[in-house]
């Protein structure tokens, strides 16, 4: 028997932005070897090189305005445009279905952290969060355990706190998300880029 039944379905999977050819949004993608960014528009790939002098311009006055980065990078490079490079990468490196430039103008900060203990969570433009909720140091850390599959005490001995006081402030962290359990809490971190 042959099946001439022809479907055409399409999953609800969010497409990444600038993979389509008409997709004027642009994404830029982090390579964490060598932290380089390329950058998808029209469904074409390019080098950050090759980034029109306004995207360009835009991420250059972002940087600028961030004297933490500044400071940061600075250190680690002496050519503005590797600095600006790097602030992409660390702000925005993670290849995912929300614009970084939309209509000509920079999106928020990304859930990227190249490490745990990513530099930038110390930038000024650098915003960690879930559900709209802005993750303090504290609240990120704890993610950070709980994702390593440490039971409570152990979580509290590392912060050098008592279990209760780890308790109110997972009870504060589980409010502020909109979560009432560790496996939600944790579910919810991995679906917004939080932890890998």
């Amino acid at each position: 028997m042959i099946n001439n039944y022809k479907s055409t379905h399409f999953t609800n999977t969010p497409q990444v932005a600038g993979v389509m050819p008409n997709d004027c949004n642009v994404e830029f993608v982090g390579i964490r070897k060598t932290k380089e960014v390329i950058w998808l528009q029209n469904g074409q790939s390019r080098y950050f090189t090759d980034l029109p002098f306004h995207f360009y311009e835009l991420l250059r006055n972002s940087y600028l305005k961030d004297h933490k980065a500044v400071e940061f990078l600075q250190g680690v490079s002496e050519d503005l445009r590797r600095q600006v490079e790097l602030y992409t990468y660390y702000i925005y490196g993670e290849l995912d279905n929300t614009p970084d430039i939309v209509n000509g103008e920079l999106a928020p900060s990304e859930n990227f952290r190249d490490s745990q203990n990513c530099p930038s969570l110390l930038w000024n433009s650098k915003k960690i969060t879930i559900n709209d909720h802005e993750l303090t140091p504290r609240q990120l850390i704890i993610i950070d355990l709980i994702g390593s599959d440490m039971p409570d005490k152990a979580i509290a001995d590392a912060l050098g706190i008592s279990l209760k006081t780890l308790d109110f402030h997972k009870a504060n962290l589980f409010r502020s998300v909109g979560v009432s359990t560790k496996t939600a809490l944790l579910k919810l971190s991995l679906q917004q880029h939080i932890i890998a």
